[in-house]
């Protein structure tokens, strides 16, 4: 979902207030609604940079929210292992912080330390969804240790992947890659 509507340059007729909410920060509301992954500012066929900003010095709060979460916005929140019978393997909780779905299939692989991959596949595309939670199951060769392997996330549109930025705190490998480790505190 695109949204392109226009937005205030900062001067008080182009605010449109309403009991304090200028027009552009009600918009900014409706793309969180949305769920939009792309949201165009413009200003009224007066395209200026230095009015945009004129507006955003005023009223920073809308925009710098809407660019915390516009699109998506995926990470591995949660990381188990398991082990049953024969198998091995790691379960990753996927979470999508961003008001979008992810567009096109997320491919995610589990890496060794010298990047080989261990195990591979994909989620439906689209998840996981906004504000939600998706599991993934990863088995891995029996006996592997799970610290210090990498996961890497790629998405698939048409046949071609893209690579992924993965949206966590935690610091990411120069190839956009996460090592996993343990949590300090977490047995």
């Amino acid at each position: 979902m695109t949204v392109e509507v226009p937005n205030s340059d900062g001067s008080p007729g182009s605010l449109h207030l309403s009991e304090g909410v200028t027009l552009t920060d009600n918009v900014i509301g409706h793309v969180r609604d949305v769920g939009a992954c792309y949201f165009s500012l413009w200003n009224w066929h007066q395209i200026l940079a230095d009015r945009l900003r004129h507006y955003y010095e005023q009223y920073p709060d809308a925009i710098d929210g809407l660019a915390r979460v516009l699109g998506y916005r995926v990470r591995p929140s949660w990381v188990y292992t398991y082990s049953a019978g024969d198998e091995t393997g790691l379960i990753l909780g996927l979470v999508n912080d961003g008001i979008a779905g992810v567009p096109g299939v997320l491919r995610i692989s589990v890496l060794d330390a010298s990047g080989r991959v261990l195990a591979s596949g994909g989620l439906d595309p689209g998840y996981p969804l906004p504000g939600k939670v998706r599991q993934a199951k990863f088995p891995l060769p029996r006996g592997t240790e799970w610290k210090g392997l990498r996961v890497k996330a790629e998405i698939e549109v048409k046949g071609q992947r893209h690579p992924v930025r993965w949206a966590c705190k935690q610091s990411l490998n120069p190839d956009a890659t996460l090592t996993l480790r343990p949590t300090p505190g977490v047995d």
